[in-house]
């Protein structure tokens, strides 16, 4: 059965993606690095979410080996509670991108 979260996170997860590239463009200008990601995917726990999540991605099918960037960003905001997730989609939508 299909998450109700399942298309709105497909939507903000190029958004995501975008704003990150930004900010390591800007970071790179002044010799600084910027976290791609929201996790830690080397933590035990977080590890085990996203080789299942490997196995079912969003739409239960297994995803190709090596996953994408976006593939990364689209199971980190599976993991975000409704409401975060409403919260982000707020801000897309203010500044006119979603």
């Amino acid at each position: 059965m299909k998450s109700p979260w399942v298309d709105l996170i497909e939507a903000l997860a190029p958004l995501v993606w975008e704003e990150r590239c930004q900010e390591a463009q800007q970071t790179a200008s002044r010799h600084q690095t910027t976290p791609w990601y929201f996790l830690n995917i080397n933590h035990p726990v977080i590890k085990q979410l996203y080789m299942q999540y490997l196995k079912h991605s969003l739409n239960g099918t297994p995803l190709t080996s090596p996953p994408g960037d976006l593939d990364r960003v689209r199971f980190e905001l599976s993991l975000l509670h409704p409401a975060v997730l409403r919260r982000l989609a707020e801000r897309y939508r203010k500044a006119g991108k979603l």
